[in-house]
């Protein structure tokens, strides 16, 4: 497996690793996820996210073939009244093909994005997953990452 970082240009790429996270979201927070949204403009906010000062993909791919991804941000938080200025390492995504699951790739890219924000000077990482996706929380606490806050919602009205 060869885990690289990838640029705008390759964001297609992520596209068919990416619909597998949504059909699943989309199951279970219909209100928020289409299950199938426009290919083309998921492939913009791809090409637009990995453009940004900060953000990057890695991609796992094993045989020539992508089987998995990471999404993630260095976010420099500035100092304010209420907070100490730091650099976090945010993971926003992480998906693996479902013929890939089991190998060790979700742990592998984790790895990777880790080594990349300490490079780039974070001091902390987190990430964000549904209460409802256990798979995601047994992977978190397995590189881990534990709960630190806690979103709560409701529909209004």
């Amino acid at each position: 497996m060869l885990i690289r970082q990838i640029g705008p240009d390759e964001a297609a790429l992520l596209l068919p690793l990416n619909a597998v996270v949504q059909r699943l979201h989309a199951a279970h927070r219909p209100d928020i996820f289409p299950p199938e949204p426009d290919a083309a403009a998921v492939a913009a906010h791809f090409v637009e996210t990995l453009a940004r000062p900060g953000w990057f993909a890695l991609l796992a791919e094993a045989d020539g073939a992508a089987i998995g991804y990471a999404l993630c941000e260095v976010q420099r938080i500035e100092a304010h009244a209420l907070h100490h200025a730091r650099t976090r390492g945010f993971l926003h995504h992480v998906a693996v093909a479902e013929t890939a699951r089991r190998r060790g790739v979700a742990s592998a890219l984790l790895e990777a994005a880790k080594a990349r924000f300490q490079a780039e000077g974070a001091t902390v990482w987190a990430t964000t997953y549904w209460a409802w996706n256990d798979a995601s929380a047994a992977l978190m606490a397995k590189a881990g990452l534990w709960p630190a806050i806690i979103l709560a919602d409701a529909p209004l009205g």
